[in-house]
């Protein structure tokens, strides 16, 4: 049979920053993913496709992942030409091209610790039709992880809209008492990038430390793959000491501080177990030695196995025993939400000639906002994307507003 190259799956990027005014969802035709962002499959993945003849080929809205595959019959469809692993996962890098890009993005700008988006269709969301690589906005109700509260630039689902938190801190419950705080951002749901698609990114040395609370204690550590498979630490280096336990000093004085090597493990998401006197920890993060990419935005995996069915790419036919492509092969959307920002006009002494009632989001496109100065409507610019200006309310540290300004001449 001959063999041909045909669509394994297809990864979308879509940004409200850029999207045209109007009805339905359009883009420019100069729309190219690439200005903001550039993805890269991982060293691993590169070896990967070349034993599974795969190639990864750039598209102005995405990626798309090619296999050579060979026709069967017309109720089957196409087969793989080389048998999948069933537990191949396909690692792409995202960078930054564009500096401005968390500006113009509905991104937090503060976080506790070093994060990267990670997209994965074993964690992806479904809605309307949409598949998505990204996870489902929470309904209103539910809060982000680690939080009970909701704050600026949060996004959930109400009523069948999708709504944007326009204050420092709302409640998670009575959207009616609360709704002042909301501002409606599109009359549906829309399955936004949101803070479920953060993952803290680790590098190859983990460090535990804490006040020594049970002096001479033993801890123990577990890191577990994303299959849930246990992986061996290994040794202190130098030593025939195994990493997987650590005892406390004997003098309380002296605080709990081990480090963990992970150099000889995998790029890829893992969960840290650590068991101590207080209790056993989870830890989930993405390990990657922070050198080997530096700019690291986000990553998307691609899993064969331990997806939902609609989120499945590729199906082993128990009879033939052979992997069958979905015909038609599987999309993915990833879609990022532009920024809110409240717009502030300012004269060239620095006072303020206007400020919209509410925020507005940025656009590439000129979003024609007008005001009516006594008989006349006048027209006001957009602001530039390059500054935005932060507000923290002091008393609770957290973000108040973000102000995009413009000088008027």
């Amino acid at each position: 049979m001959q063999s041909v190259y045909r669509r394994l799956f297809e990864v979308e990027i879509r940004h409200d920053y850029f999207q045209l005014p109007g009805p339905g969802t359009q883009y420019p035709e100069t729309y190219n993913i690439a200005d903001y962002i550039s993805i890269i499959p991982s060293v691993e993945t590169l070896q990967k496709m070349r034993d599974h003849k795969m190639i990864c080929k750039t598209t102005a809205t995405g990626f798309i992942v090619y296999v050579q595959a060979e026709f069967i019959n017309t109720a089957t469809g196409y087969a793989t030409l080389v048998d999948i692993d069933p537990d191949l996962v396909l690692s792409f890098y995202w960078i930054l091209t564009d500096r401005r890009f968390i500006n113009y993005t509905n991104h937090r700008l503060r976080e506790k610790d070093q994060r990267i988006y990670y997209f994965s269709n074993r964690s992806a969301s479904q809605l309307g039709g949409i598949t998505y690589l990204n996870q489902a906005i929470p309904a209103f109700g539910t809060t982000y992880p680690g939080e009970t509260a909701y704050h600026l630039g949060d996004i959930v689902s109400q009523g069948g809209q999708s709504f944007e938190m326009i204050d420092t801190e709302s409640p998670a419950i009575n959207f009616p008492a609360n709704v002042a705080k909301w501002q409606s951002i599109n009359a549906a749901v829309i399955h936004y990038v949101n803070p479920f698609d953060r993952l803290p990114w680790q590098s190859v040395f983990y460090h535990h430390k804490r006040s020594n609370t049970t002096p001479g204690e033993f801890i123990f550590y577990k890191l577990i793959d994303v299959n849930g498979v246990p992986v061996d630490l290994g040794f202190i280096t130098g030593t025939n000491l195994p990493q997987e336990e650590y005892r406390a000093p004997l003098n309380a004085s002296d605080d709990v501080d081990n480090t963990l090597n992970f150099s000889h493990v995998a790029p890829g998401t893992y969960t840290l177990q650590i068991a101590e006197g207080g209790g056993t920890t989870n830890s989930t993060f993405y390990l990657l030695n922070k050198t080997v990419q530096p700019d690291l935005f986000a990553v998307s995996e691609l899993f064969v196995s331990g997806a939902a069915l609609p989120f499945r790419f590729v199906t082993k036919n128990i009879a033939l025993g052979r992997w069958i492509l979905d015909n038609p092969a599987k999309k993915f959307l990833t879609r990022f939400r532009n920024r809110l920002t409240r717009w502030r006009y300012l004269r060239q002494d620095q006072t303020i000639f206007h400020q919209a009632p509410t925020p507005r989001p940025l656009t590439q496109t000129f979003s024609n906002y007008t005001i009516v100065v006594g008989p006349n409507t006048i027209n006001l610019p957009d602001p530039s994307v390059d500054p935005i200006l932060p507000e923290i309310d002091v008393p609770t540290n957290f973000l108040k507003n973000i102000y995009s300004q413009i000088f008027l001449s």
